[in-house]
């Protein structure tokens, strides 16, 4: 099990977590939850998730969210994040067909 890089937020009852690449130091753990929408200011000694920065609501409830661990609520495209409103995507028809075609392709590689 690999261990992971986590930025807390710092909001007082706040469960958010941005969860880091297990290759990633400190700094970069940083650096990458900041490209998402984090607010860390001070050094890294005052982080905020989106939701906290903006004023919003603190994460009260963990999920699936990969920018602040949030619970997500499912749409007909997407899954979004009741806190930060990042969206993620469904995998779209097109991406279903690839990954088969990719799986007939290495099958028929396998048989000879």
């Amino acid at each position: 099990m690999a261990l992971h890089r986590a930025v807390g937020c710092d909001t007082s009852a706040c469960l958010a977590l941005y969860l880091a690449a297990p290759q990633l130091g400190p700094d970069a753990a940083q650096h990458a939850a900041a490209r998402v929408g984090w607010s860390i200011t001070a050094g890294g000694l005052v982080n905020r998730c989106p939701s906290c920065a903006r004023g919003g609501l603190p994460v009260l409830e963990r999920g699936e969210c990969p920018v602040c661990t949030g619970s997500t609520f499912d749409r007909a495209d997407a899954e979004v994040c009741h806190y930060c409103g990042h969206v993620t995507p469904h995998p779209g028809e097109a991406d279903d067909e690839d990954q088969e075609h990719g799986e007939q392709l290495h099958a028929a590689e396998a048989d000879r």
